[in-house]
């Protein structure tokens, strides 16, 4: 029984760890942005947007095209006998005005269509709405790159935060060692008590980064599954690049790919064009329009003669129709009035927004210099720190060193080695901002 329990928790234990094996996932930076693009909410709402534009230009396409309505009809009609009465002029006496039923049958069929020959206002409206639709698909590539650079940026974060936490296991693995070796020295007499005093602050204070970091780790995976539209608990495991990819471009040729491709600056001229087709469709209301018509129609009181449709009992007519609109208050004076203050509108928005490019443009490539610089800055600086700890290291053993020295070389390598980790992935992320901001 014992036995059956033992390897009834074994089976337990294993079942457990790979479920939780099963719950992480290993994955490049190329998986994350390939589910973020499919399931990102804000992605799919402009996708689903262009598709809306999309239908709005067939749309207005239709009203080029001729409008054609086919009916066939059958009626049958019973009038009853009339109560009104009349006096009869030959008897003189009162009579209903109809005495009897009066049953009737109708058969009908027909074809009617009608063409638009001349319409401004249906010309300007399918420019205003394709270019409508430009803008939205120009929008939509602009949330892609928005959300991809998001999904960089976490990933990268992630990334950085996972790092940082194995910076502070060697930080706390470190201060159990000076711990312990300080409580070694201490009870053979050759350190006071504020040294082990002081370690065990230290060691405390580790054990506190260690905390922080791993909170920060669990954070950094919850913002990675939200931009890629996943629940936020489960566990993602970045896959380290083995080589970090680097970005040479100079300043003019980044701002000339930015104001020639960014989807935004695209979305503002598309909307201009909309604004521009917008004054000339409301203009258009001021002029006449020209329509084409005609039918064919037969009718019979018995529908098995639809067979002579072509023959007997039809009707048809062809015509063209001038319509010309002459008032109708100060309805059309106020909307070309107010599409020309769209248009005004839409000019600025432009205008803002070569300037916001150019300026994210800026701030990117600066940043991605600025980090460039930092990566060999903080390399130097973190390997002069790892050789003062060890220096410090050897002096505490040897009893010339304090363990305030080395606390202190400890923190500083710990900081120096933060730092380093920072800088690399804070490049990483500067190069995909620069990326975004260039519009690719």
């Amino acid at each position: 029984m014992k036995h059956a329990k033992f390897f009834m928790g074994v089976w337990i234990l294993i079942g457990m760890a790979f479920q939780l094996r099963a719950q992480e996932q290993s994955m490049t930076l190329a998986q994350c942005i390939e589910i973020a693009v499919k399931h990102n909410h804000d992605i799919i709402q402009s996708q689903l947007q262009k598709d809306i534009y999309a239908r709005e230009v067939l749309n207005a396409t239709s009203r080029f095209l001729p409008s054609v309505n086919a009916s066939l009809g059958y009626n049958h009609s019973v009038k009853g006998p009339s109560s009104k009465l009349f006096i009869d002029p030959r008897t003189g006496i009162p009579v209903p005005e109809q005495p009897y039923e009066i049953k009737s049958w109708n058969s009908s069929a027909g074809v009617t269509a009608q063409q638009m020959l001349f319409d401004a206002s249906a010309v300007f409206g399918w420019s205003r709405v394709h270019a409508l639709k430009k803008s939205a698909e120009a929008y939509s590539i602009a949330t892609d790159q928005t959300v991809i650079f998001t999904v960089k940026e976490r990933y990268y974060e992630l990334l950085k935060k996972m790092q940082l936490v194995r910076v502070q296991e060697e930080n706390l693995k470190s201060s159990e060692e000076s711990y312990k070796k300080a409580q070694v020295l201490y009870e053979i007499g050759k350190v006071p008590k504020s040294d082990v005093l002081r370690a065990k602050v230290q060691l405390e204070n580790a054990r506190l980064a260690l905390i922080q970091a791993q909170n920060d780790l669990e954070i950094a995976n919850a913002n990675l599954n939200h931009a890629m539209g996943r629940e936020v608990e489960q566990k993602i495991i970045p896959v380290e690049e083995s080589a970090m990819d680097t970005l040479e471009i100079p300043y003019e040729t980044a701002l000339e790919k930015a104001l020639n491709q960014h989807p935004l600056l695209k979305k503002s001229k598309a909307d201009l064009r909309a604004s521009r087709a917008e004054i000339y469709m409301a203009a258009g209301q001021f002029l006449p329009s020209v329509y084409a018509y005609g039918g064919y129609a037969w009718r019979h009181e018995e529908f098995n003669q639809i067979k002579h449709f072509l023959d007997t009992d039809y009707n048809w007519y062809l015509g063209v129709e001038l319509s010309v609109p002459v008032f109708q208050g100060f309805s059309r004076a106020a909307e070309v009035s107010k599409a020309r203050l769209q248009h005004q509108i839409n000019k600025e928005i432009l205008e803002k927004t070569k300037q916001n490019i150019a300026l994210e443009v800026k701030q990117a490539w600066a940043n991605l210099r600025l980090a460039k610089q930092q990566i060999a800055v903080t390399a130097d600086a973190e390997q002069a720190a790892e050789e003062d700890l060890r220096l410090n290291k050897e002096k505490y053993a040897l009893g010339s060193g304090t363990m305030l020295e080395l606390i202190t070389a400890q923190v500083a390598y710990t900081q120096a080695k933060t730092n380093h980790i920072q800088a690399i992935y804070d490049y990483q992320i500067a190069k995909a901002q620069l990326e975004k901001a260039i519009g690719e």
